[in-house]
């Protein structure tokens, strides 16, 4: 009768076993090695599914920095946040500042200058564009303010050249990276980006101090 290891669980071959079911075995044991042999990586991962538990070590250790990092909440993994950065349907970002969720986008375009704050209810909806006001006449506007049309297009648009607003709301361009001239500011195009909560993310966290 087959037995098996006492760390890994592997299937010890019997001589009685025939050689379909050695087969089987021995291709469980490679699986099981392979599962708990090391990972090592330049970065912190930014994609897939991994257990609580899991390790990476980084292939660049050095002075100050660590050997590895350790997973201490099962999720997914996916990179974090970036400001007015494109981003397509089905891209996944998790926040700077963790909060043990992931986010889909659900609507592709560009991010905000400002990180949004993140919805943590299951499913909701996120709209990228934190500080943003409505458009007002015969105001000084600065760089990086956000404005959205009286009338919604899908679009938010930022202040590239800082000055006062026209007396009558502009025609807004709807083509993304083209600006809109509004008496002394200037206005850049950016379509909203719409992200939805997807699941708990990951929590990797940096262990083996290297002094």
């Amino acid at each position: 009768m087959s037995a098996t290891t006492s760390n890994l669980s592997l299937v010890k071959p019997d001589l009685s076993d025939n050689i379909h079911q050695t087969v089987l075995h021995l291709a469980s044991n490679f699986q099981k090695i392979d599962d708990r042999s090391d990972i090592y990586v330049s970065n912190l991962p930014t994609n897939g599914d991994w257990n609580e538990g899991q390790r990476v070590f980084f292939t660049n250790p050095k002075v100050g920095g660590h050997i590895g990092a350790v997973n201490i909440r099962s999720g997914k993994a996916a990179s974090k946040w970036n400001s007015l950065h494109p981003y397509q349907l089905g891209d996944r970002v998790v926040p700077n500042i963790d909060n043990g969720h992931w986010y889909e986008c659900i609507q592709s375009g560009t991010s905000a200058p400002m990180e949004p704050a993140w919805l943590v209810a299951a499913l909701t909806t996120t709209e990228d564009t934190r500080n943003r006001t409505n458009w007002l006449p015969s105001t000084v506007y600065h760089i990086d303010d956000i404005v959205m049309p009286s009338v919604p297009n899908g679009r938010f648009y930022v202040c590239t050249v800082p000055g006062t607003s026209g007396t009558l709301e502009p025609a807004w361009e709807t083509t993304d990276g083209i600006v809109t001239s509004d008496h002394h500011a200037v206005w850049m195009t950016y379509r909203i980006v719409k992200w939805r909560e997807s699941g708990t993310a990951v929590n990797f966290r940096p262990f083996g101090k290297i002094e």
